[in-house]
């Protein structure tokens, strides 16, 4: 009988064990926040014309946004261009393209545009989604940037 006892108590300690195992879900790593996200300013000026005396012309410097504020998370935070709108679907796919060749990329929160993309896009207004991410979580930023493209570089006197 005793025996009896202990076997049947092993049998529930065991089932109870089995029990809160399975019952055990993953828990999410780390938190992300991206509340109010942003760029400040939320636009970047590329131009086909720049001067070919510059430091930009010369040492074919990029055009570079400012870093995004209001991103927390646990590292690593990654950043990758989720869509573009344009008002011509060729220029969004012509924009999409240049990001997967890399003369367009997204960086540690920043916005780069080579010269060399800078030249191949057509002038118009692109409108960015950002999709930010870590290990165990992700949202879009729908439109968060707009990438402003012009023949020539404002003269501010």
């Amino acid at each position: 009988m005793k025996q009896m006892k202990k076997g049947i108590a092993l049998l529930c300690l065991m089932a109870l064990t089995i029990g809160f195992m399975v019952s055990c879900s993953k828990m999410d790593v780390g938190y992300l926040r991206t509340t109010g996200a942003s760029f400040a300013p939320d636009s970047l000026n590329a131009f086909h014309n720049i001067d070919p005396t510059s430091d930009r012309a010369i040492n074919k410097l990029p055009f570079v946004s400012t870093r995004i504020q209001g991103v927390a998370g646990t590292n690593p935070v990654n950043f990758e261009l989720a869509g573009v709108k344009a008002d011509r679907q060729e220029n969004v796919q012509l924009f999409m393209n240049l990001y997967k060749e890399g003369k367009i990329s997204v960086t540690g929160g920043l916005i780069v545009v080579t010269l060399e993309a800078a030249q191949k896009l057509p002038n118009g207004r692109y409108r960015l989604s950002l999709k930010v991410y870590n290990e165990d979580h992700e949202t879009v930023l729908d439109d968060v940037f707009k990438v402003v493209v012009t023949d020539d570089e404002l003269v501010i006197d």
